[in-house]
């Protein structure tokens, strides 16, 4: 198997998603805090990709809870840059349970997201993280190159990267945001709403999203111009992602065709495969 995106290709990604494998979180009603897992490493995931201990390093250092940046690390719902729950309070690369993790903290506002989310996590209702992010280091390595053996031997499940014989090693990432989400998802669209690949939908989904920026820019009302931008991406992602949805149509579409012409191809020649086939 072969990936279908280059090195290139991924890196320009405008914005990425990764659900989490571990459901841990503990909730402190009285001080409203919730501690979570958002993300853990080393991890083979559907996108092939690798998360490492050291990616979010530099964002937790420039734009952390505990810096004096501007544009720090945000907690949403749902990858909603509208929807902020509350403050996140605590970022760190950590080991828990013998993982390598990464792991959140964040002081639940007083706002009805808020204390909708902490009613939610309370009743474990929610229970599940995301976050969002951009490609800044990656490396492709394969089965057959120097370093696969290294690779796999770093993952928690080996036997999923060796049956693709490909895989990400994620070294280094532009950390956003995390989020509170109901279900896990590497994909933007889902997230924000969009639970289907009906075309017209998701085309509707993102004018109305578009819309509302361009609504907002023209009222010169774009207070948080970080936000704003990464909201851009956003949009931008699910874009891509709805190509890549047209892409896969058209391959299965062709992969029909071509099976099609082989049939018949065979047909012309004489030769009955079914009559083969029941042969052995």
């Amino acid at each position: 198997m072969i990936p279908s995106i280059t090195k290139q290709e991924k890196l320009n990604t405008p914005y990425q998603v990764k659900s989490n494998l571990a459901s841990y979180k503990e909730i402190d009603e009285g001080n409203r805090t919730v501690k979570a897992i958002v993300n853990t490493y080393n991890y083979y995931d559907f996108d092939y990709d690798v998360l490492r201990m050291g990616a979010a390093k530099q964002s937790i250092e420039q734009r952390g809870s505990n810096t004096s940046a501007n544009d720090k690390i945000l907690h949403a719902l749902f990858h909603d840059l509208t929807r902020l729950p509350g403050k996140s309070m605590n970022e760190v690369e950590t080991v828990i349970d013998g993982k390598q993790v990464l792991y959140a903290e964040s002081k639940l506002s007083e706002t009805i997201d808020g204390e909708d989310t902490l009613t939610k996590y309370i009743d474990n209702i929610y229970n599940q993280h995301s976050i969002g992010f951009k490609y800044i280091q990656i490396e492709y390595i394969e089965k057959e190159g120097e370093g696969w053996n290294k690779f796999i031997n770093s993952l928690i499940n080996p036997e999923d990267a060796d049956k693709i014989g490909f895989g990400w090693d994620v070294k280094e990432f532009n950390w956003y945001e995390w989020s509170t989400v109901p279900f896990g998802a590497n994909k933007l669209t889902p997230a924000l709403g969009v639970k289907t690949t009906n075309k017209t939908v998701l085309i509707d989904n993102i004018y109305l999203k578009l819309q509302s920026l361009v609504d907002k820019a023209n009222r010169y009302e774009v207070k948080d111009k970080r936000k704003f931008e990464l909201q851009y991406a956003q949009l931008k992602q699910m874009i891509l992602e709805l190509t890549q949805v047209e892409q896969s149509q058209k391959d299965i579409l062709r992969h029909e065709q071509s099976l099609e012409l082989d049939n018949t191809d065979n047909q012309q020649e004489g030769i009955d495969y079914k009559t083969l086939s029941n042969n052995y």
